[in-house]
């Protein structure tokens, strides 16, 4: 007779699936530059309403200003932060780990990826993460 116990420790680990071919990268690759070219565009919008708006307030900038240039300092920040992400994206796309989790190094699911390409977790890690941040 086995003990229950010795079932579940025996369960196979699932396969990793193949490298993905030539034209799949190709499409990721593609993909990605896309989303580069508009997050640079983002950025340079909005880097340029920053100084523009910087020049033509008075000094000392009133309350309005600030609120205004701190605003535009903020979301060309986070512009830029979603360019990297891209980049690193990219980048996981050229040494072949792109698709794969950083935590577990499991496949990403492609509806996951094609939500948001430049993501780094699967699902499972990322709900994870949050249950140890909230405990």
């Amino acid at each position: 007779m086995t003990a229950p116990y010795a079932l579940a420790a025996a369960a196979p680990r699932p396969a990793l699936p193949a490298p993905p071919t030539l034209a799949a990268v190709a499409v990721w690759h593609s993909l990605l530059e896309e989303r580069w070219q508009q997050r640079l565009s983002t950025l340079t919008e909005l880097s340029l309403a920053y100084h523009g708006a910087a020049e033509s307030c008075g000094h000392p900038a009133g309350a309005a200003e600030t609120a205004r240039l701190q605003k535009l300092l903020r979301e060309a920040t986070a512009a830029r932060r979603a360019l990297g992400e891209t980049e690193d994206a990219l980048a996981r796309l050229t040494d072949g780990s792109f698709g794969r989790c950083d935590q577990c190094a499991r496949p990403i699911p492609t509806t996951d990826l094609l939500a948001e390409p430049e993501t780094r977790y699967c699902a499972g890690c990322v709900a994870v993460s949050w249950v140890a941040l909230a405990g």
